[in-house]
């Protein structure tokens, strides 16, 4: 078997992360219009867990592959998340650790046990934060292009 190089890794993940984030956009499009205030028919159910399963395979593609490849790909020692979130930012492909934290956080929702009651404020957060995690991929693609 033959080991990639770093830039081939980076760009295997990338590849991944936009093939996923594909099927994330078309989630956020079925369920952007949603009025989460009103009773939802079983298959806004289905279609609000899968936007909340695509962003959370999208967070994890990108904090924890994309980000990490970056890293790599640019001869960066690997460390913490946390360092490689601040590197994402001095890229200039993360705008704070703030985002990244959030989004990070709705992902553990997300996978972790969570009760019928506070189901309608994930959803909500879900909804609102995929158009910034769509955005953060859409910075990692320039940055990846402009560079490598």
């Amino acid at each position: 078997m033959t080991r990639l190089s770093s830039t081939e890794y980076l760009t295997q993940c990338v590849t991944q992360l936009n093939d996923a984030c594909r099927w994330l956009q078309r989630s956020y499009d079925k369920c952007q219009s949603f009025d989460l205030s009103q009773a939802l028919s079983d298959d806004q159910y289905d279609d609000l867990e899968n936007l909340s399963s695509r962003f959370a395979r999208v967070t994890d593609i990108l904090l924890n592959k994309v980000y990490r490849a970056l890293d790599t790909a640019e001869l960066m020692q690997p460390g913490s998340l946390i360092d490689t979130v601040n590197r994402a930012v001095k890229r200039g492909v993360l705008e704070s650790p703030d985002i990244a934290r959030t989004v990070k956080d709705i992902r553990n929702e997300i996978v972790h046990e969570y009760t019928v009651e506070d189901l309608k404020q994930l959803q909500e957060e879900v909804i609102a934060y995929t158009k910034v995690l769509l955005q953060l991929v859409v910075k990692v693609n320039d940055y990846v292009s402009a560079e490598f």
